[in-house]
């Protein structure tokens, strides 16, 4: 298990690799088309000679596309995150235009008249077939000859358009560093080694403490600092990042309605639930006013709760929004409820969960799910040099090999990488993502998948480890539940790999995997305490468990306004030249069941 059937990744590379690989995709591009428009005609075209082609190219491809885009979320080097960048953008604009060639879509469309009920197609192969004759069709290849030109242009330029933006919105929160500046007085309430990891400042700064907003801090601290006035400014500057992103998202909230409007759609929603399993607005707004109904029934119970708690609160007294919980407070005072009413010590238990040890467990427990084995292929004996063998991007990242265990079959599966704590440039939050998806090659072997696990928790330091909250354990299971997805794949075509597979199911694995964060033995298995190496004992595993349904609106608030809010400005339509105000939509959005939003709306 030393040595990997398929040779890891290579990240020994600068910028000009970056405009080479991505000059030499388009070439291959290029090549690939032309031979397929001057040799086949609509009469001659079977799945095997074009649909197969386009799928086996479209293998090949991601290999270097999703390479190229983690490198603009993940390099330490801030000339190859830009030159990263830059080259996402042109392969992905490269493989927009592709859908408004119409001799292309010609040789498609008649494949698919020709096989769509043929029995000889294996099922992965006919979705496939299913599949790209639909992405032509949603991209405006249906739409009649006298306004297709015109129209087919204008959304390719709006999707291309669409795809800059969100590069530049991910750049605007990932490249700058985001701080709001507090003293220790504001900070109140946070425990000293928390405060040791802030960034002290210097100048006019020099007594105050700095907050990355990028990291997992902000939210955090919203749960234990006293001061109500100090959470009102940390809540509100995590609100304010990237302030700039505001006038980008309304641009694409407007050009999605206009590319929907040319393909024939009501509204951008009607246009992206079409091939999901609600189908139309009206099924995703029943949901949502089903799911808002239960929670506005329940709301009143739970902020009663927490306000009782406010009340009593000798630095909330004499406030003018005392009698009103504000979103800010909410970490706060449901931390407050828990530790009075259920007796669960959140600091206590993250002692039980230092960041290494935690993932070194969890990925035992994974093995015992599904069956793998997990060889770490740096920071051995075998191997000291990875960073310098250009086997990892950052000294901080770990490399897994990863093969099923004796019972299935002993193969070799795939490459994890974990790369978990925070760096400047580093894309924020936690996302497991492809660095490369597995699929079978041409002469039938398999190429095997490449995932990495992004996230940023501080990195431990000399006598202080880096523990985590409950509820960041649950976020690790959740996203390495989606890099065991990938692992677990096994697929033809690159295109349905792993977590790769339909939106409605992308979720369901992680969602059900976060259940063992709620499982006693479980939480015997994960938990180590960073002094003692004892479990968590069961005392604080009871009490931790019975906080799963506490207040439960409360806690799906937060969700719900956001799906709210996605849905009203995607849904919406304009009124003669105005287009909805989204920044009042936002509001109402936030407003919901009468929390309070001062300084938010």
């Amino acid at each position: 298990m030393d040595c990997p059937p398929q040779p890891p990744l290579t990240f020994a590379v600068n910028p000009e690799w970056i405009a080479q690989a991505s000059e030499e995709l388009f070439q291959k591009h290029r090549t690939v088309v032309d031979q397929l428009v001057s040799t086949v005609k609509p009469e001659t075209a079977t799945f095997n000679n074009v649909i197969a082609v386009l799928l086996q190219h479209e293998n090949e491809t991601q290999l270097t596309y999703n390479l190229i885009s983690a490198y603009s979320l993940v390099s330490p080097d801030a000339s190859l995150r830009a030159a990263a960048a830059e080259a996402a953008d042109q392969i992905s604009h490269c493989l927009i235009g592709c859908k408004e060639d119409t001799t292309l879509f010609c040789l498609v469309d008649a494949v698919y008249q020709k096989q769509k009920d043929d029995p000889t197609l294996d099922v992965e192969s006919h979705k496939a077939l299913v599949e790209a004759r639909r992405s032509y069709v949603r991209k405006g290849m249906s739409l009649p000859l006298a306004d297709a030109s015109g129209a087919r242009r204008a959304v390719t330029d709006i999707a291309r358009r669409l795809k800059t933006i969100n590069s530049e919105f991910t750049r605007n929160l990932d490249e700058k560093q985001h701080y709001i500046w507090l003293t220790r007085d504001e900070l109140a309430g946070i425990p000293n080694d928390a405060l040791s990891g802030l960034e002290t400042g210097a100048g006019e700064m020099s007594s105050k403490l700095g907050l990355n907003l990028n990291g997992p801090h902000a939210r955090w601290m919203l749960g234990l600092a006293s001061s109500p006035e100090t959470r009102e400014r940390i809540y509100l500057a995590t609100r304010r990042v990237a302030s700039e992103n505001v006038a980008l998202f309304e641009e694409a909230i407007r050009l999605r309605y206009q590319s929907a409007q040319l393909l024939g759609y009501p509204s951008h929603t009607a246009y992206k639930v079409e091939v999901m399993m609600a189908k139309t607005p009206a099924a995703v707004m029943d949901l949502l006013d089903s799911v808002r109904d239960r929670v506005i029934r329940q709301l009143p119970y739970d902020i009663d709760k927490l306000l009782t708690l406010k009340r009593g609160d000798p630095a909330a007294q004499g406030q003018t929004n005392g009698d009103t919980i504000l979103w800010s407070d909410i970490p706060y005072y449901s931390r407050i409820f828990e530790e009075q009413k259920y007796s669960v010590d959140h600091s206590l238990i993250s002692e039980y969960f230092p960041v290494q040890q935690t993932v070194s467990r969890m990925l035992t427990l994974f093995g015992k799910l599904f069956g793998f084995i997990f060889v770490e292929l740096t920071n051995t004996d075998r191997r000291p040099s990875a960073l310098e063998e250009g086997l990892i991007w950052h000294p901080d990242v770990m490399l897994y090999g990863v093969w099923n265990d004796e019972q299935e079959g002993g193969d070799f599966t795939g490459f994890l990488y974990l790369d978990l704590h925070p760096r400047p440039g580093k894309s924020g939050g936690a996302q497991c993502r492809p660095l490369q998806l597995g699929f079978e090659r041409s002469d039938g072997q398999r190429h095997h998948p490449s995932t990495v696990l992004l996230t940023n928790f501080d990195k431990p330091a000399v006598g202080k480890p880096s523990l985590l909250q409950h509820s960041d354990v649950v976020l690790l299971f959740h996203e390495l539940g989606h890099g065991m997805h990938d692992l677990s794949g096994r697929c033809k075509y690159s295109r349905f790999h792993g977590a790769e597979t339909v939106g409605d199911f992308n979720e369901a694995p992680s969602q059900m995997l976060e259940n063992w964060c709620w499982d006693a033995t479980a939480l015997k298995h994960l938990s180590g305490h960073y002094q003692t190496g004892d479990a968590l004992p069961d005392p604080l595993i009871a009490s931790l468990l019975r906080t799963r349904v506490v207040l439960p609106a409360v806690k799906l608030l937060p969700q719900l306004r956001i799906t709210l809010f996605d849905a009203a400005v995607h849904s919406t339509c304009p009124s003669g030249e105005r287009f909805p105000n989204v920044a009042r939509i936002y509001s109402e959005c936030n407003e919901l069941g009468g929390v309070g939003t001062v300084g938010d709306e």
